[in-house]
């Protein structure tokens, strides 16, 4: 089974390069739909010698949208039965996606997340951070009947053919609870696998912050209640 692997690229310049070559360096069959989303720091002139490379795929955002909006671009083209999301910095490590798509590989699971909070070796910079991502788990477990560790995690695996038909309607940072909450309410049991984690400060262009978490917690709600 192919995976595809969705890559949200703004302004990355300095990371850019490292993580296209760690994700094409993973020992499993995979594409990488790379979404420019407007950036204009210059990453969209490296990700121009990257076009027409075997099994990468780049497409640019002439506006920006947001994580969420880059994301529902890729989508379409992705051609793997498995797909993911990977972060154009280096807060993650992409042979995590071995272990990670093994489960819908054998039957076991059709979605599966990856949580820093199941590393015995997990970092956190901000313990604000931290609390807010648990925070939202917790609201998950309760909501929606899950039992997970780490809703905002970036590593969320599915496969394609369910991700395909749902319809997303957030463009910016609330992918990860929209998404979330939709697999839920279709049935489906999240399974979660420990994930490596080096996190990056907001000078290092660390981007999320307090208000995103605001309205992560208010589109689980609606979700649940509303739609």
């Amino acid at each position: 089974m192919k995976l595809s692997i969705i890559m949200p690229v703004f302004n990355e310049q300095k990371t850019i390069r490292q993580i296209i070559a760690k994700v094409m360096a993973v020992p499993i069959e995979k594409e990488l739909v790379i979404v420019d989303d407007a950036s204009t720091d210059g990453t969209r002139d490296i990700l121009k010698g990257y076009e027409g490379k075997e099994n990468i795929k780049v497409y640019y955002h002439e506006k920006n949208k947001g994580k969420a909006g880059a994301i529902k671009t890729g989508i379409p083209y992705a051609t793997g039965e498995i797909i993911s999301v990977q972060d154009g910095d280096l807060e993650t490590d992409p042979n995590d996606f071995v272990k990670l798509t093994e489960p819908i590989k054998s039957g076991e699971a059709q979605v599966v997340y990856g949580s820093r909070y199941l590393n015995k070796n997990e970092k956190s910079l901000y313990f604000a951070y931290k609390f807010g991502a648990r925070f939202l788990s917790w609201v998950v477990n309760i909501l929606y009947g899950q039992n997970i560790t780490d809703e905002a995690t970036c590593y969320k695996v599915f496969r394609s053919d369910i991700l395909k038909k749902i319809p997303l309607e957030y463009d910016r940072f609330e992918f990860c609870p929209e998404v979330t909450a939709k697999v839920s309410k279709m049935g489906y049991k999240i399974k979660e696998l420990p994930m490596s984690y080096f996190p990056r400060s907001f000078d290092e262009g660390k981007k999320m912050n307090w208000r995103d978490g605001l309205k992560a917690l208010w589109v689980l709600i609606k979700f649940r209640f509303v739609n």
